[in-house]
């Protein structure tokens, strides 16, 4: 009973704990659950309600079975009593009680030998209990693997995460259609100091451009048999829907790092001398004019885009004082903290030696998710589940965009001591 009524309770804090996790991931990204999410969660309360209900009533049964043995073990229980002798079972003693020591047994065998009857007896005795460890069989967990159950332990490991620094980082928005043209101003209006009263004015025309936004669609799909479905543990289709949800992620994630990166592959470098304090923060703030030169004041760079190595690389300077040379850059998260005053943003799917500047908000993501699919399959009894989302990636100003062209990271001293040995 008390194992059955374990598995309940496992099976009810898995569940509750796939809840949490749906909810936590809402509110981590600052959203409303979605329709998907929100169905789980539901299907998922109404699992939990049953195992509850279950719970309650074998956990009533433990409850009274607690009471019984309670009330038993306060009244002593008869010894067995034959009416003719009374039986006392003694337990067989074993070699440590005959001989505690080394030096026990051999002092009994010397008497034994003298022709001491009673040490003659204990050498017999100790006899008898090798012969009977000699000849019993022992059984082990070894002996009946098929009957010893294999528990599985949840939740399920994933090495996968829902997150997307990038595309976090920059402009979202729903997506109107999968095709759309975004307006953009190609020329202004005209603004000038009159030279006389009554004088022209100046007077230009506005003109309006057009960017063309095309989405993609990503997706995925599995046919996942109905044995399967009712069968495991934990649920599969729960595990399906994270991972679609986690494997979408990354892969937009993805695809919009690699968008960006070509729209600002025609931007000439800014080469940083090297990887000194004085160095980064010149470089820093160079690229910060070029909105600028390019005209576009209203652009200020705000964020600053890294390859996971030169976070590390920036983030390992330090002074001549052997301080940190950017204290606020928090090596505990990446993506928190600043660099000279920029916010750094660390995604994995950018290549070794990114690092560009630029203002968030002038990069856009457009997305619209369908979510998780299902169709039954009943000819074959399987569930066809699938996952699809679109999305679309817009640079609306890439030539205020600054890619900073860093040098190689200097390898730790250990390393140079071994090349230079390996030099002489």
């Amino acid at each position: 009973m008390g194992v059955y009524l374990d598995r309940l309770t496992a099976q009810f804090d898995e569940i509750t704990a796939g809840i949490d996790e749906v909810l936590n991931r809402a509110a981590d990204e600052n959203r409303e659950i979605s329709d998907d999410e929100n169905k789980l969660v539901e299907r998922d309360s109404k699992r939990a309600e049953a195992l509850r209900a279950s719970i309650d009533h074998y956990a009533a049964i433990e409850t009274t079975r607690a009471k019984v043995a309670d009330t038993r073990a306060k009244v002593p229980s008869a010894p067995p009593v034959n009416r003719s002798t009374l039986v006392v079972n003694e337990a067989a003693p074993s070699l440590t009680d005959l001989f505690p020591t080394a030096g026990d047994y051999i002092v009994t065998v010397g008497r034994a030998l003298r022709g001491d009857k009673a040490a003659g007896e204990i050498i017999d005795r100790a006899r008898t209990i090798v012969e009977r460890d000699t000849t019993t069989k022992h059984q082990t967990t070894a002996d009946n693997p098929g009957i010893i159950p294999r528990p599985i332990l949840g939740p399920v490991i994933s090495l996968v995460g829902s997150a997307r620094p990038f595309i976090s980082s920059i402009s979202t928005k729903p997506l109107p259609a999968g095709a759309f043209d975004r307006p953009q101003i190609t020329q202004h209006v005209a603004v000038g100091k009159q030279t006389a009263e009554k004088s022209r004015t100046e007077s230009e025309k506005l003109l309006l451009g057009k960017l063309p936004v095309t989405a993609s669609t990503y997706a995925g799909h599995l046919n996942v048999s109905r044995q399967d479905i009712k069968w495991s543990q934990p649920g599969i289709m729960q595990i399906l829907a994270e991972d679609f949800a986690y494997v979408y992620a990354i892969t937009t994630d993805e695809d919009a790092v690699a968008q960006f990166l070509t729209s600002v592959g025609a931007n000439v470098p800014l080469e940083v001398a090297d990887l000194t304090p004085a160095a980064i923060r010149a470089a820093l703030f160079t690229a910060a004019t070029a909105p600028f030169t390019a005209g576009n004041p209203a652009a200020l760079p705000d964020t600053l885009w890294m390859s996971a190595d030169v976070w590390a690389a920036i983030g390992g300077i330090v002074t001549t004082n052997g301080l940190p040379a950017f204290p606020t850059l928090t090596p505990g998260a990446i993506g928190s903290g600043e660099i000279g005053g920029f916010k750094p943003v660390v995604d994995p799917f950018f290549p070794p030696g990114t690092a560009i500047l630029g203002k968030g908000s002038l990069a856009e993501w457009y997305e619209d998710v369908d979510g998780l699919l299902e169709v039954s399959e009943p000819d074959v009894l399987g569930q066809l589940v699938g996952y699809a989302g679109y999305g679309a990636f817009l640079n609306t100003a890439p030539e205020v965009f600054t890619v900073l062209a860093l040098p190689a990271a200097p390898p730790p001293p250990e390393a140079q001591a071994a090349t230079t040995k390996a030099k002489a």
